[in-house]
C-alpha cells in the first residue's frame, strides 16, 4: 500500500495547487497534486502525493486541522487497509475521544474506532478539537434547524464528507462494521 498518497479534504476556497504545493513542501518534496470532487456533495478534495513515505507521515500528523481561511484541513490516508486492527495507542486514543464527546452507545463507539482505523488518530482528534470548538463558540443546529448537536453530532457532522467515500461508507452507511473476510466484524464492545 502506497503511504506516500494523502487524500485532504475541507479546502478553503483559496487553497490553490500552488498553496496547496507549498504547504505540504513544508514537510518534504511533493510529487503531485490531483484535485477532485465529491460524486454527491460537490465538495473538492485533493491528493497529495508525497516523494517519501515519512514526510508524507510527517504532513498527515502536522496538517491535520490547520486552519486555512477558517478551514480546518482534514487529512487521511485515500486507501482503505482492513488487514490490521486498532494497535493499543489508538484504541486509548479512540477512547479518549469517545470520552470527550460523551459517546457511550455502541454504534457511536464502533464508529469512532473505525474512524481512528481508517483515517487516523490525528484525522479523528483534530475532527474533535474543531467539533469542541464549534460546540464552545454556540454549537451547531440539526439540518432542519430543529434542535442543538450533541458534541458527539457535530465531531460525526463534520467528519463525514472530510474522508475517501469507501471510508464513510464503512463508517457511517455500515455504522463501523468493518468487512473482514467475508464477516461482519466490530471493532469494539461499548463500555459498562
Amino acid at each position: 500500500m502506497a503511504r506516500e498518497l494523502l487524500y485532504v479534504a475541507n479546502l478553503a476556497p483559496s487553497l490553490d495547487e500552488t498553496l496547496l504545493r507549498e504547504l505540504f513542501g513544508e514537510y518534504g518534496e511533493v510529487a503531485a497534486i490531483e484535485f477532485g470532487a465529491h460524486r454527491l456533495t460537490g465538495e473538492s478534495y485533493a491528493l497529495v502525493q508525497m516523494t517519501v513515505e515519512k514526510n508524507a507521515t510527517q504532513a498527515y500528523h502536522g496538517l491535520n486541522g490547520r486552519r486555512i481561511d477558517d478551514h480546518c484541513l482534514a487529512v487521511s490516508y485515500p486507501e482503505i487497509d482492513l488487514t490490521r486492527a486498532l494497535l493499543p495507542k489508538q484504541r486509548k486514543i479512540a477512547e479518549a475521544i469517545a470520552a470527550e464527546l460523551g459517546e457511550t452507545e455502541e454504534k457511536p463507539l464502533r464508529m469512532i474506532n473505525a474512524m481512528v482505523l481508517l483515517c487516523g488518530t490525528s484525522f479523528a482528534q483534530a475532527i474533535a478539537n474543531e467539533a469542541k470548538e464549534i460546540e464552545s463558540a454556540g454549537g451547531l443546529t440539526t439540518s432542519d434547524g430543529e434542535r442543538q448537536r450533541t458534541l458527539g453530532g457535530i465531531f460525526f457532522y463534520l467528519a463525514r464528507h472530510r474522508m475517501p467515500d469507501e471510508m464513510r461508507k464503512i463508517i457511517y452507511n455500515r455504522k463501523g462494521k468493518l468487512p473482514l473476510l467475508g464477516k461482519e466484524t466490530p471493532l469494539i464492545n461499548p463500555t459498562p
